[in-house]
């Protein structure tokens, strides 16, 4: 097998089927492959329409269900368990193949082995392009902005453009990630501590620990329907802000890390006088109890009979 595909359905059964059969319309029959979907615990109602709307592609697709949500970073490791592809392309369900991206991706992964992971060219939903990588959120970044780091490294500019070039950013963004499957086992896979947000930060920084490197290779094109999938509340920004601040205390320094969280503090104090829901998140980070205020803790078993 060459390829396995794993993508995350949660309560979104028609974006699933729009993306597998993007999938199957693009991608070149020479090229073995299998799309894994993960239902990380839909209501029932949807797993059930999920079941249905794939009955006609069961010789490519297999669906397997969490009966607890595990965040992006766990119901894609739960998906790997089923997975036969020396790649991984872990893909997200808002996203619509218009070219043989995997084709494309698989030859330029054979040709780098110096690459850990890869994407194509990102588009929106009205087919602009999108700059589909981005630098590490460090001091720079966080206090000054993406200009500041631009300004003061030889990086790759981030612009919303048709690259015509392979670039090698810091990371990528996780909507389409292409990984050499020895080499995403090697860097331990995504942190499953992390339920949503940030994975592809974490991971690509692991495999940059290991002496690899990570490109957008804009041979190919994909729509990302970008949030289609994830409704953005308070909940899930405060999601954002705590797998942000996890990892950077995970793998950078404690003066970066401890310059950023004051940084955040101050910003977040003033911020909940005219906001006072952010006067938890204020707390959260005054305590640094990231992962015991995580969404990954309020989850619960759900069996599809019982919802």
């Amino acid at each position: 097998m060459d390829i396995s595909i794993i993508s995350i359905n949660y309560n979104n059964s028609a974006l699933t089927q729009d993306f597998v059969k993007s999938v199957i319309a693009c991608t070149d029959p020479s090229i073995s492959y299998e799309i894994i979907i993960v239902d990380n615990c839909s209501a029932t109602a949807d797993y059930k329409n999920l079941i249905a709307v794939l009955a006609d592609y069961k010789g490519v697709t297999k669906i397997v269900r969490s009966n607890i949500n595990t965040g992006f970073g766990g119901g894609n490791m739960f998906g790997t368990q089923f997975a036969k592809g020396k790649y991984l392309a872990f893909i997200n369900n808002d996203v619509i193949f218009t070219e043989d991206c995997l084709a494309s991706l698989h030859g330029f992964m054979k040709d780098h082995p110096d690459v850990g992971v890869c994407t194509a060219q990102q588009l929106d939903k009205d087919k602009n392009p999108v700059a589909g990588f981005d630098y590490y959120h460090g001091i720079r970044k966080e206090l000054l902005g993406r200009w500041a780091v631009e300004l003061t490294s030889k990086k790759v500019k981030r612009e919303n453009r048709l690259y015509t070039e392979t670039v090698y950013p810091d990371f990528i963004q996780g909507c389409f990630l292409f990984f050499d499957t020895k080499r995403f086992a090697e860097a331990g896979g995504f942190d499953t501590n992390l339920f949503l947000y940030y994975e592809e930060m974490d991971i690509c920084y692991r495999l940059k620990q290991n002496g690899l490197q990570c490109a957008m290779h804009p041979e190919t094109k994909f729509i990302h329907l970008h949030g289609e999938s994830t409704p953005k509340n308070f909940t899930i920004r405060k999601e954002l802000k705590i797998s942000y601040l996890y990892i950077l205390h995970k793998n950078h320094s404690y003066f970066k890390y401890s310059v950023i969280r004051y940084y955040t503090l101050i910003r977040l104090f003033f911020k909940s006088f005219f906001k006072p829901a952010y006067w938890n998140l204020v707390y959260i980070i005054l305590t640094s109890t990231y992962l015991e205020h995580s969404l990954r803790q309020k989850q619960v078993m759900v069996f599809p009979d019982e919802d």
